[in-house]
């Protein structure tokens, strides 16, 4: 299990660290006081998509398209 480190200002808004950085895995590393959040693994600023939906499955149509090339099966 992760332990954060979680600092709230007297203005409200909220920050998550883990090892010193802004980090948070199960939701937004800072929650700002007027209601907006903001996303943050290992310090680095990310989508909520990135931090809630890691490891997305892809079909092979989608890697080609990400590619930009084909992309074929090869049993070996």
């Amino acid at each position: 299990m992760i332990e954060y480190t979680v600092k709230v200002h007297e203005n409200g808004n909220k920050y998550w660290f883990l090892n010193g950085k802004r980090h948070r895995e199960d939701g937004p590393a800072v929650e700002w006081a007027n209601g907006d959040k903001s996303w943050y693994l290992n310090g680095v600023s990310v989508t909520e998509e990135e931090v809630m939906n890691p490891g997305k499955e892809l079909t092979v149509s989608e890697v080609s398209k990400l590619l930009g090339y084909d992309v074929k099966i090869v049993k070996g």
